[in-house]
């Protein structure tokens, strides 16, 4: 019986962190990270939550369809449809509840012409709230409102920057209080903004059109530095 409870344990845990090891907390510039909430290589289908049951890694390859491609999650945007004639982004979120925060992971842009690294709030349903946004060739933050339709966006600090498509990037995302930090390998944005206070029930990526990649991604609390 303790062997049994043991391993039951063992396997909690291992389901909670995601796949790979537990990852080393990153440099930070306004935040301390604290406590690892999650960590998914995705690498292996078990990546995501299963569509329609009980939540396991917290990760929900929610619009669009999301898949494992050479050892790294591969995002399809979903098409039109009579409920959404335009398509909609693929969105892929980590199910949460949290203030200050680090985020951390590597994107390969590959023919997506746009993807996010977002945040929603704990309302219900989630709200938009912010996220910073990269292309092949700016990146910038905006502060959100609404969703679907109701949907509300506010460029707030934007660089001209090209980023290549077929290249693995890193990023840091750190939010504390109303301060948004964005680091892209050696580029880094600022902003400042109310809506960043609010908590956050949902923190993930979306991508636009096909070939956007995702692996390693981190999630930590975090409180402010000083």
């Amino acid at each position: 019986m303790k062997r049994l409870v043991f391993l039951f344990f063992a396997f909690s845990a291992i389901a909670t962190l995601g796949h790979s090891d537990e990852p080393k907390a990153p440099a930070t510039k306004i935040v301390e990270p604290a406590d690892l909430v999650t960590a998914e290589a995705f690498d292996r289908p078990e990546s995501f939550d299963p569509k329609g049951k009980p939540s396991v890694t917290g990760w929900r390859g929610g619009i669009g369809e999301w898949s494992i491609v050479d050892g790294a999650a591969y995002a399809i945007q979903e098409g039109p449809s009579e409920k959404r004639p335009n398509g909609h982004e693929a969105v892929c979120e980590y199910v949460t509840d949290l203030g200050d925060l680090v985020l951390t992971g590597e994107f390969k842009l590959g023919d997506s012409p746009q993807i996010g690294f977002v945040c929603r709030d704990i309302n219900q349903p989630n709200l938009h709230l912010g996220r910073v946004v990269i292309t092949p060739t700016a990146i910038w933050i905006q502060k959100m409102s609404g969703i679907a339709k109701e949907t509300r966006k506010e460029e707030l600090t934007r660089i001209e920057v090209a980023t290549d498509p077929e290249t693995w990037h890193k990023i840091t995302v750190e939010i504390s209080g109303d301060h948004y930090l964005a680091r892209i390998d050696d580029h880094v944005l600022e902003a400042h903004h109310e809506r960043f206070k609010d908590r956050k029930g949902r923190v993930g990526m979306v991508a636009r059109g096909e070939g956007a990649q995702f692996r390693n991604m981190a999630i930590w609390k975090a409180k402010p530095k000083g």
